[in-house]
């Protein structure tokens, strides 16, 4: 999996350099894939697919505005416990769309297919990957018509890149597909030992000065190879949220 120049060559920070960031290395159970949608008219990746094959207990917060996404009215629809896939896209943020939701289902139920298909390719015992198996995540502009067919004629491609182990690059391309005004990729992460057991916790996030008011448009994703339940996660956020 290549590096995408363009991501680092638009760089307003151009003292950032990647070997300034943590290790970050393979982590069990998520797998990364990004492409360019061409959502921003040029060859910078803008969407990133988290795919989890085994399936992942998961829990989230959303911003506490009155007016929501049209994907955090989706993903308020998944009752599931696991999750198969996260598919985050960039330049638009689904938000006064009116083609958003149903924009959804559509690339819902085309990845869903596609990811069904590569289970059966690579899955001693492959499992059907639902429409509600499936969350998403939407940052950039308001008010803007949501770009379906760019997205979904993306998925091919995304699930042609899935690497199911990762390295650093690969996490710093996810870091960097998920920015929109930020001036660099943000990541981190940490390793502790729960009884016998290391474990690893990676996190990713975008949002410049979007923090403020009632949590705006900052996106940020966990990732742990620790065996957590979706009940214990929730407490867990909302604690460390304050919310």
């Amino acid at each position: 999996m290549g590096i995408n120049l363009n991501n680092f060559l638009n760089y307003k920070n151009k003292d950032q350099k990647m070997g300034d960031f943590q290790d970050l290395d393979h982590l069990d159970g998520v797998s990364i894939s990004t492409t360019s949608g061409n959502l921003y008219n040029n060859k910078r990746d803008d969407i990133v697919l988290f795919y989890f094959r085994k399936g992942a207990n998961h829990a989230s917060v959303y911003t506490q505005s009155k007016l929501v996404s049209e994907n955090i009215k989706w993903n308020l629809k998944i009752k599931n416990k696991k999750i198969k896939a996260l598919l985050v896209n960039t330049r638009n943020a689904n938000v006064f769309t009116p083609n958003g939701f149903d924009g959804l289902r559509v690339l819902a139920d085309d990845l869903s297919n596609e990811l069904t298909e590569l289970q059966k390719k690579d899955e001693d015992e492959p499992e059907k990957v639902r429409q509600k198996d499936i969350l998403f995540a939407c940052t950039g502009t308001i008010g803007e018509r949501f770009p379906t067919e760019k997205i979904k004629s993306s998925i091919p491609d995304l699930i042609k890149k899935i690497k199911y182990t990762q390295n650093k690059y690969i996490w710093i391309k996810a870091a960097m597909g998920i920015m929109t005004t930020d001036q660099k990729p943000k990541l981190a992460m940490e390793e502790c030992n729960i009884g016998n057991r290391k474990v690893k916790i990676y996190g990713i996030a975008k949002g410049s000065g979007m923090i403020f008011p009632n949590m705006a448009t900052t996106l940020s994703f966990i990732f742990t190879d620790a065996a957590i339940s979706s009940s214990v996660l929730r407490t867990l956020l909302k604690k460390n949220m304050k919310l």
